[in-house]
């Protein structure tokens, strides 16, 4: 959940959901955050394989950084309640794998001898992990995504609260009041269609897809982004109807 609230109380104190929702959507990290910084590639000479292990030492090293922050910024949104603990581990656990999965890499590659078979465990950095072209940017979003189906549960299930509230509202408040909740349930509804799209786009989104069938990899990339911004800013004007109830009905948070 987004914050543990009491749904019986909520009469009283819906006025704080949409301080909640636009918080946790507010802390989402931008597409470009989990983006490689600008790395020149090392020049070695043809047969000097402690320089090829170097280099590739540096590149799992920043990988291996990235995903300890990812794995992070997982722990401390599950900590602030805006993701559930199942949610968490899912994450977490793709996270653990490629840093496994790295650290092997790189075990490996140090104990190679001869600069043909370093570049080779090198070149696998990218070709298998593809933790900036692919992992970071799924899981980034996939955390997106879990933040705005825990958003959009939160606020579907204060709906009748609202509705209740609305309907003890003196009767010259009513008609701003409905046009206001007519507008907040077709925002959550428009989210949440939003997000069942995002959700059947992620299982392609693979190492293998990237690499075998880039174009329908980027297609799909593309469309997952625009149905998390879509979901995102639903939300948000859900948000900013029940702001615009509050005021309305009196209520303070």
């Amino acid at each position: 959940m987004i914050k543990k609230l009491n749904f019986r109380r909520v009469p009283k104190r819906f006025a704080l959901l949409g301080s909640i929702v636009l918080l946790a959507l507010g802390a989402l990290l931008p597409v470009t955050a989990f983006a490689a910084s600008a790395q020149q590639p090392t020049k070695c000479g043809a047969d000097d394989v402690k320089c090829v292990i170097s280099a590739g030492d540096a590149l799992i090293t920043k990988r291996l950084t990235d995903l300890k922050t990812l794995s992070s910024k997982i722990a401390t949104d599950l900590s602030s309640h805006k993701i559930t603990s199942d949610q968490a581990s899912a994450l977490q656990s793709d996270v653990s794998s490629n840093q496994s999965g790295l650290t092997t890499l790189k075990t490996q590659l140090d104990a190679e001898t001869v600069a043909k078979n370093a570049r080779q465990d090198a070149a696998t950095i990218f070709t298998q992990y593809r933790i900036y072209a692919v992992v970071l940017p799924r899981d980034y979003r996939h955390l997106e995504m879990d933040i705005e189906i825990n958003a959009e549960a939160v606020m579907q299930k204060a709906a009748p609260a609202i509705k209740t509230a609305i309907g003890a509202a003196p009767a010259d408040k009513q008609k701003k009041l409905n046009s206001l909740y007519s507008d907040y349930e077709k925002q959550i509804a428009d989210a949440q269609s939003q997000i069942t799209s995002a959700q059947n786009d992620f299982p392609a989104l693979t190492v293998a897809n990237f690499n075998q069938n880039h174009t329908s990899y980027e297609a799909t990339r593309l469309a997952l982004d625009n149905a998390l911004k879509a979901a995102r800013l639903d939300l948000h004007k859900a948000a900013g109807d029940i702001k615009d109830m509050t005021k309305i009905l009196g209520i303070k948070a």
